[in-house]
C-alpha cells in the first residue's frame, strides 16, 4: 500500500481510429458522456462479470459470465457458441481456430449485442471486423477455458465503450465515448 495513485482505479479510452488512453488513479470525466454504469464484480479475480445474455441476429446465448481485457485484442467465447456465431454471419473458420468473412458482407453484419446489468452493450457489425491487406478477419475466436470465464471482452468491445476498473468497490464501469 504505497498511496501511489488517489483511488485505485484505473480505465481506458481506446480510441476508434484514434490514439487511445490509459488513466492511473481515477478516470477522465472529459472522455465520456452520460451517466457510468456500474457493473458489481461477480469474482474480483479477473474482472469477472455476469453476463444475462449475448446476441447476434437470431443467435442467443443465454445466461452467462465473462471477463473484461484489456489484454485480450478480440472477443473470445466458447468454441460451440462462437461456432454458431459465426455460421450465422457467414464466417469461415481457418486452420488457426480463427475465423475470416468475406468483405462484402462487412456492411451487413449485425449487431452483437451483450445484456450486462439490464443494459444492452453493442458492437456494431461492422466492428467485428479487422481488415489487412485484402482479408476481413471475424473478430471473434472459440476458446474453451476449463473452470475460467466463458467469455473474454477484449479491445474489440472495449474500442466501443470508456471501461472504468475500480477495485476498491470491486466493480467494472462502462459509458458512452465522446468520439
Amino acid at each position: 500500500d504505497q498511496n501511489a495513485v488517489a483511488q485505485p482505479v484505473f480505465a481506458f479510452d481506446l480510441g476508434n481510429e484514434a490514439d487511445g488512453e490509459l488513466t492511473l488513479g481515477g478516470y477522465d470525466d472529459t472522455k465520456f458522456t452520460g451517466e457510468i454504469t456500474w457493473v458489481t464484480l461477480a469474482e474480483p479475480k479477473y474482472w469477472l462479470i455476469d453476463i444475462e445474455d449475448i446476441k447476434i441476429g437470431e443467435s442467443s446465448t443465454g445466461a452467462t459470465n465473462g471477463i473484461v481485457d484489456s489484454g485480450t485484442s478480440l472477443i473470445t467465447g466458447p468454441r460451440a457458441e462462437i461456432s454458431k456465431i459465426a455460421n450465422s454471419v457467414g464466417a469461415t473458420a481457418n486452420l488457426l481456430g480463427q475465423y475470416t468473412i468475406d468483405c462484402a458482407k462487412v456492411p451487413t453484419l449485425p449487431n452483437l449485442e451483450f445484456q450486462i446489468n439490464g443494459k444492452t452493450w453493442a458492437v456494431p457489425g461492422k466492428d467485428l471486423v479487422i481488415q489487412a491487406q485484402g482479408t476481413c478477419l471475424f473478430a471473434l475466436m472459440g476458446m474453451d477455458i476449463p473452470q475460467g470465464p466463458k467469455w473474454i471482452l477484449g479491445d474489440v468491445f472495449m474500442r466501443q465503450y470508456y471501461t472504468i476498473f475500480d477495485y476498491g468497490n470491486k466493480r467494472v464501469g462502462f459509458a458512452t465515448p465522446t468520439y
